[in-house]
C-alpha cells in the first residue's frame, strides 16, 4: 500500500488536507501520513530578540507567525497522530540565503501547540527540502514512526527539490535509506 494519502487538487488548493466531507476531521490510519500546509516560519534567527532587563523574548514577527500558523492548522482540521512520528517539509524558499534548518523549530512547535503530535520529542526522525516560491507556504507530512522510504528529487537548478515515496518494484515503499 503506498503510504502517501490522496488529495483532490480543490482540497490541496483550499488546504483542506485532513479535512473530510462537511468539515469532519478524517482519523488517519495506521500507516497513512497526515498532510497540511502553514506559513513559511521566521528564521530562528528572527524568532527571538534580547530586552534589556529581560533577557531573551519572543519577536512581534513569531509572536504574528504563530498566531497565524495556528489559525492556518485549525482551519485545517488536522488531526492527531499518537505516538512517535516521521516528519518530512517541503519549504518554499524565499531567499537562496536562507538557511532550511533554521525554519524547523518553529514548524515542529506550531504542531506540538495544535495538539497535532504531543511533544517534538515524539519525533524520531524529518527530511526538509526547499520547494520553489509560490504561496509562501510549508507543505507537512507526518508519518506514523514505521518504514519508510523516501528519496530526493533536486529541481533542475538545484536550489529546490523534493521528498517524495520510493516506490519498490512491487508498488510497495522501499525499506529505510542507508546512510
Amino acid at each position: 500500500m503506498n503510504a502517501l494519502a490522496t488529495m483532490t487538487d480543490t482540497d490541496r488548493r483550499a488546504g483542506r488536507s485532513g479535512q473530510g466531507i462537511g468539515g469532519e476531521v478524517n482519523v488517519p490510519s495506521p500507516s497513512s501520513p497526515v498532510t497540511f500546509t502553514m506559513p513559511v516560519p521566521p528564521s530562528v534567527n528572527q524568532m527571538f530578540k534580547n530586552v534589556r532587563g529581560k533577557g531573551r523574548v519572543k519577536s512581534e514577527a513569531y509572536d504574528q507567525w504563530r498566531a497565524a500558523a495556528a489559525t492556518s492548522l485549525r482551519l485545517q482540521h488536522v488531526p492527531a497522530i499518537p505516538g512517535r512520528v516521521v516528519a518530512v517539509f517541503g519549504v518554499e524558499r524565499g531567499s537562496l540565503a536562507a538557511d532550511i534548518d533554521n525554519r524547523i523549530k518553529a514548524m515542529l512547535d506550531a504542531i506540538v501547540a495544535a495538539k497535532i503530535i504531543r511533544d517534538d520529542n515524539q519525533v524520531t526522525a524529518f527530511a526538509a527540502a526547499w520547494l520553489p516560491s509560490a504561496n509562501g507556504l510549508a507543505h507537512v507530512q507526518i508519518f506514523p514512526a514505521d518504514r519508510l522510504g523516501i528519496e530526493f528529487h533536486p529541481s533542475k537548478d538545484r536550489a529546490t527539490g523534493g521528498w517524495f515515496p520510493a516506490l519498490s518494484t512491487d508498488g510497495e515503499p522501499d525499506g529505510p535509506i542507508d546512510f
